[in-house]
């Protein structure tokens, strides 16, 4: 008798993933595509999926796009990124004469020259052309050594009206900003709304975990697909890595135990680059973490000798991307999951706090600029939710007891989303 064949490990770990394989951000990428802002910073860590999200919003954009995700890892010169914007749009050679565009003249063409042409070609359509734009940090590089390229290139942002741009970076980024303040044009990131990618919220997580999008759903019991969410607080990479380890020739997941939370090379690598992000005052905080167990805000400020408002817009910042969480039945703050914390103790002895890419002062205007923005959106979405409620609620009343379950579901889902808003307007900083 032929044995059933074994199934292939659906967890997908080092690369990046679209379509099917990708979950979760569903608000995000909304926010991103239709929101009011053409400018939009994305910030997350390391591995974090950003090179995903850029990729699956160009999935996502609809007839009114024409998208072009352009990464600019490698490049040393303006002269590189003009080259890798004519790949990047050799991709898409297709759609462009689709629209009667022949994109072989703008080969070593300047990249301001490149983007006038296309936004023309795109507003010839009434399109908007959508920049994805993948690893900006070599700007920083560039910037110093040819200040008015990037200058120009910033400008080549402003002009078109039919252009929505997505940087996706981690927030060295920040660094461009104090370079570009001597600068007699304004900074290179004014105008870019900071939108924070960190974990994937639990019922994105679940959905990850279970494959619920796969041929074959893998079989997970709540309190391992529990586990598993509190080892990695939802971080999209982590959750996969431990997935694929947990995985089983049976298409099942087994419970995740002491020996499963272990640092490979691969995310050994990923913690150093991510303490690099870090200010010196958000490597204190973590040390502290780390060393001293839970704490309360006040206690952290206490014992850093830090403002409490000051360590306050910290934490903001640092659970933003996911470095720190709070526990959810004691109301203290913890490290971000569990292989964070793992190399935190491991590697606390050798840890510098005078090497930091990032300032204290970038990451408090980052953050408050961050937490602006993030209250005004979720007000607005807590609005649309509630404004949808009173309408259901008003159908419901014209059932009387006998409310069909399609609208029960509406209901329920949606005094769901809204106590979730109120939460995170909760945990914004005052």
């Amino acid at each position: 008798m032929n044995k059933s064949p074994v199934p292939p490990n659906p967890y997908i770990v080092g690369g990046w993933v679209t379509g099917k394989d990708f979950y979760g951000h569903t608000l995000l990428r909304h926010d991103i595509l239709y929101g009011p802002n053409n400018y939009v910073w994305v910030i997350g860590t390391r591995r974090v999926g950003k090179t995903s999200l850029l990729r699956q919003l160009a999935l996502d954009a609809g007839p009114p796009y024409l998208p072009i995700y352009w990464d600019l890892q490698g490049c040393e010169s303006a002269a590189d990124l003009g080259d890798e914007l004519f790949y990047a749009v050799e991709e898409h050679q297709a759609a462009f004469a689709a629209l009667g565009l022949d994109i072989a003249p703008l080969e070593n063409s300047s990249l301001r020259r490149q983007l006038r042409t296309l936004c023309q070609a795109a507003a010839a359509h009434d399109r908007t052309l959508l920049l994805l734009i993948d690893e900006p940090e070599v700007l920083i590089a560039i910037a110093e050594r040819e200040p008015v390229q990037v200058q120009r290139l910033r400008a080549a942002f402003q002009r078109p009206t039919n252009l929505r741009v997505v940087l996706a970076s981690t927030k060295s980024l920040t660094r461009l900003e104090e370079i570009s303040e001597a600068w007699p044009t304004s900074p290179f990131l004014a105008g870019f709304i900071p939108r924070h990618l960190s974990g994937l919220g639990p019922e994105e997580a679940e959905g990850l975990i279970r494959q619920v999008r796969a041929p074959q759903r893998t079989q997970v019991d709540e309190e391992t697909v529990a586990a598993i969410q509190a080892i990695t607080n939802n971080h999209a990479f982590l959750v996969q890595w431990l997935c694929y380890r947990l995985y089983q020739p049976d298409g099942s997941l087994r419970r995740p135990g002491p020996s499963d939370i272990y640092l490979d090379p691969m995310m050994a690598s990923l913690f150093q680059q991510t303490y690099k992000h870090l200010s010196p005052s958000e490597r204190l905080i973590l040390l502290r973490l780390s060393q001293g167990g839970p704490c309360s805000v006040e206690g952290l400020a206490e014992a850093l000798q830090i403002d409490v408002t000051a360590t306050r817009i910290y934490l903001y910042a640092l659970n933003r991307l996911g470095y720190t969480r709070k526990n959810a039945a004691t109301g203290c703050i913890i490290i971000g999951n569990d292989f964070f914390q793992l190399w935190l103790e491991g590697n606390h002895a050798k840890m510098a706090l005078d090497d930091a890419e990032v300032t204290d002062s970038s990451v408090q205007d980052l953050a408050r600029a961050g937490k602006e923005q993030e209250r005004g959106y979720w007000q607005q979405q807590l609005h649309v939710y509630r404004l949808n409620l009173a309408r259901l609620e008003v159908q419901a009343a014209n059932y009387g007891i006998d409310t069909p379950l399609k609208l029960q579901n509406e209901l329920e889902f949606h005094h769901r989303k809204i106590a979730e808003l109120e939460a995170r307007l909760d945990t914004l900083p005052v």
